[in-house]
């Protein structure tokens, strides 16, 4: 039995550690959070005027009034253009005009604060996401904006923008992941009684042994739709299956994939007591989400059989014939990738779920549980499908496989048994699960490593790397956390850089002498840059740590472009409380260490009670 106590300790240990940590901005929160800007200031789904900032007097922010694609500034036409960057010779603008009338581009994801938007066929941007995530984040940013405007705040000041930002992941992504935790708990416990130790153990291998942690200090959907799906499973375990409908259709309207799951437990709803009522009552609970998502799509696209991706950015497009632009055959690379590889590898970044798998193998031998067995499986197979089917299966800037998180909760249950069997190499690999995940959190969940341009070594065998020795731990985020710079990956680069020096040399001084004279200077005063952390010529010399990496903020699309490296704006686009409390570098998270050796004593005294 988990008491009230240990349940109430459980969750306030996890919610203060998802809100400790304020991430930055990149484009999968910056478009989430400008759709909840534009429906709380401007009443409109439409994000047009909450893409595009500038720099202005003192900390405030000048917005641009984007529209049709365009906006004018300093008397002249600016025009949104598809593109990969501004040295892109295939511009192209989003309104269907030329840039031949002599109109600046603004390339979307470069100059605008996010590229995961679409057009619509009125003209209009809007974020290619589902609503739910935005919509949870409403009153949150509601109440903050008006506590801000009595104080005489600029909602455009960027320390605001910051604030912002982190109070609306920290009291939606933050607050439903610590749930989350709880509710797992509360579910292990009934479905394994008489192993509190290994419910406990369970419950922190989720929160925070697995990519569920650094993704809790996210403003993305993957852990709202985790905690939603396990939300649901445990209402229908109860037998409630109106609640169960309501948290599934929920789910649903925060991600659209999540309609799968919950369809799975209808028809478990439908077949446990082959009650129609029951299977009504569920559809019940689902409709009036269905309702709010479709009356979402009439008011922001004119149908209500139209979705965000509809529209979405080209760069997400494959070229090639692929089901919604987005999915193709399984690729054996990304299947490798996610699972064991140190680059996105589940079974790498948590090693303890590796028992799991062991245990789930065993679980048909418990006949009470094998409805739930099956749910898990089931669950589990589908994301894992769908995500080595998708072109972006890596998840971009990320910490681990991101797509994965949905089923996290219910491959965790089986850990329960796991640590009841093998409770010694439970705990080791839990340890290390954590400690891994740890480390991704403190230093920079919006892991560039592999996948950002400035943070590998683009060079034939590349794949191969990745799958063996690009590690997002031990190749970023440790040398971060020891050293302040990601090491291992700025000598790449550098020697990356050099060999295009080396390149352009060659072409420009014949005399072999004088070109390794020219050479040696370039290296010397390039490295120098590089050692004090000038931006030029390597983006990841100027990211600093060992903590709150990420210099992007809200207003950013990529690094350094409205403030350069160093400036405040930079160094608090990602920051944690304890650097709100004035603590500097790895000294910031020693609070929320001595809050969990508490913690720890404290949970150890309620399971004894």
């Amino acid at each position: 039995m988990l008491s009230r106590r240990l349940q109430l300790l459980l969750f306030t240990l996890s919610f203060v550690t998802f809100a400790w940590f304020h991430q930055g901005g990149g484009w999968n929160q910056n478009a989430r959070f400008a759709e909840v800007r534009a429906i709380v200031e401007r009443g409109t789904f439409a994000v047009d005027d909450f893409m595009v900032y500038q720099p202005g007097e003192g900390r405030v922010m000048v917005r641009e009034s984007v529209k049709d694609g365009e906006f004018v500034s300093d008397g002249k036409v600016h025009r949104l253009c598809w593109g990969n960057d501004p040295w892109d010779y295939n511009l192209a603008p989003v309104n269907g005009k030329s840039l031949d009338d002599g109109a600046e581009p603004v390339v979307i994801g470069w100059d605008t604060c996010t590229g995961d938007v679409g057009i619509a066929p009125d003209g209009h941007f809007h974020p290619n996401k589902p609503p739910g995530a935005s919509l949870f984040a409403v009153p949150v940013y509601f109440i903050a904006s008006l506590v801000e405007r009595g104080m005489g705040l600029s909602l455009d000041d960027w320390w605001v923008l910051c604030v912002n930002g982190w109070l609306c992941s920290a009291l939606t992504v933050g607050l439903a992941s610590a749930l989350g935790v709880v509710i797992f708990a509360r579910v292990a416990a009934a479905m394994f009684p008489g192993n509190l130790c290994a419910v406990l153990g369970a419950a922190l291998a989720l929160g925070f042994g697995t990519t569920f942690f650094p993704f809790a200090t996210l403003m993305f959907d993957h852990n709202l739709t985790a905690v939603l799906l396990l939300a649901a499973f445990a209402e229908v375990r109860v037998e409630r299956p109106m609640r169960a409908g309501i948290w599934a259709g929920v789910a649903a309207v925060t991600n659209y994939l999540a309609a799968v799951p919950g369809a799975m437990f209808g028809l478990w709803v439908l077949l446990r007591r082959g009650n129609l009522r029951d299977a009504g009552r569920f559809t019940l609970g689902v409709l009036p989400c269905l309702v709010v998502l479709l009356c979402y799509n009439m008011a922001a696209f004119g149908s209500p059989f139209v979705v965000n991706t509809s529209f979405q950015n080209p760069v997400f497009k494959e070229t090639a014939p692929a089901f919604l632009g987005m999915f193709t055959k399984p690729s054996w690379f990304a299947a490798l990738a996610i699972t064991i590889s140190p680059w996105r590898g589940l079974f790498v970044l948590s090693p303890v779920l590796v028992l799991a798998v062991l245990a789930l193998a065993k679980w048909c031998r418990r006949d009470a549980l094998r409805a739930e067995r099956w749910i898990v499986i089931g669950v589990a197979v589908f994301f894992f499908t769908v995500n080595i089917c998708f072109n972006g299966f890596h998840g971009g800037f990320a910490a681990g496989p991101r797509y994965l998180i949905p089923m996290l909760p219910f491959g965790c249950l089986a850990l329960v048994p796991a640590f009841v069997q093998w409770p010694r190499a439970a705990l080791v690999l839990v340890g290390i699960s954590i400690l891994q995940q740890s480390l991704l959190t403190v230093t920079d969940s919006l892991n560039p490593l592999g996948v950002g341009a400035h943070a590998w070594r683009n060079k034939p065998g590349e794949w191969k790397e990745k799958l063996a020795g690009n590690s997002l731990v031990w190749r970023y985020a440790w040398p971060l956390f020891v050293s302040g710079r990601a090491w291992p990956v700025v000598d790449d680069k550098f020697e990356e850089w050099m060999e295009g020096q080396q390149r352009k040399l060659t072409k420009e001084v014949p005399d072999v002498a004088e070109r390794e004279r020219q050479l040696g200077k370039i290296r010397a005063e390039g490295w120098s840059r590089v050692v004090n952390g000038e931006q030029e010529p390597l983006w990841i010399a100027a990211m600093p740590g060992p903590v709150s990496v990420n210099p992007m903020g809200m207003w950013d699309g990529t690094y350094f472009q409205k403030f350069p490296a160093h400036s405040d704006a930079a160094r608090w686009g990602a920051f944690n409380v304890g650097e709100m409390l004035w603590l500097d570098g790895r000294w910031s998270v020693l609070p929320l260490a001595v809050m969990w050796v508490a913690g720890a004593l404290m949970m150890c005294r309620a399971r004894c009670a």
